[in-house]
């Protein structure tokens, strides 16, 4: 259920704060992404919380939208200068193990507590889903959807192709996986399309092909 209360909206029975609303707003109107979007990733991947950890032994995500630490790396490599963090993305190169990070465990420390940043976050994973739609529609030869940018942030851009492209040839083994990973995106945003909550609130709209939209707007 989706509804409004004083402290913010309730997303599928998760709160979304007034801060965190903001910040995906923000978000949306530097990226293009489209918000109602931002929201159904970011109640799929932590329930609006930004500074929850993975549940998963062995998963380095954490944050708003669960980045791991590479891909986390990654981002504020390619966009930390447009985000006031240019010093930063400067320092993050290739190790010598192939990893991204800096040769200083303490700096590195500090570029991932930036996860905690919600507003940080959001705008992060506008820039990934951008990224993810124009390399997915490339590569599968038609637009990406909701799921299919789901599937990218959780296995990556080369792995969600891989992924997608063997539906043609295990589509009952591909589906199971990918129903469960659709409905999880798909049921918040099916939620937010259903009210006027969030009417006014999506100025994003450079990314229209590759995002959903809501009826009328």
């Amino acid at each position: 259920m989706t509804s409004e209360t004083a402290a913010g909206m309730v997303v599928t029975g998760h709160r979304l704060s007034p801060e965190i609303m903001q910040s995906l707003k923000e978000a949306s109107a530097k990226t293009g992404v489209d918000f109602d979007f931002l929201v159904a990733q970011a109640t799929a991947e932590s329930g609006l919380r930004g500074e929850v950890r993975a549940r998963q032994r062995h998963s380095s995500a954490a944050g708003l939208f669960q980045f791991n630490e590479q891909t986390w790396m990654e981002m504020v490599r390619q966009h930390g200068g447009k985000y006031g963090l240019g010093d930063l993305a400067a320092r993050i190169t290739t190790l010598a193990d192939g990893h991204l990070g800096t040769t200083d465990r303490a700096l590195d420390n500090k570029i991932l507590d930036l996860r905690k940043d919600v507003r940080l976050s959001a705008f992060f994973a506008g820039e990934l889903a951008k990224h993810n739609a124009v390399a997915l529609q490339k590569a599968l030869h038609r637009k990406a959807d909701a799921a299919d940018l789901h599937v990218a942030h959780l296995l990556g851009t080369t792995g969600a192709i891989r992924f997608l492209e063997r539906g043609d040839h295990t589509p009952k083994t591909v589906a199971a996986v990918y129903g469960k990973i659709k409905a999880k995106i798909e049921t918040p945003l099916k939620q937010l399309s259903s009210t006027n909550v969030t009417d006014g609130l999506r100025p994003g709209a450079g990314l229209t092909d590759a995002m959903p939209k809501k009826r009328g707007v």
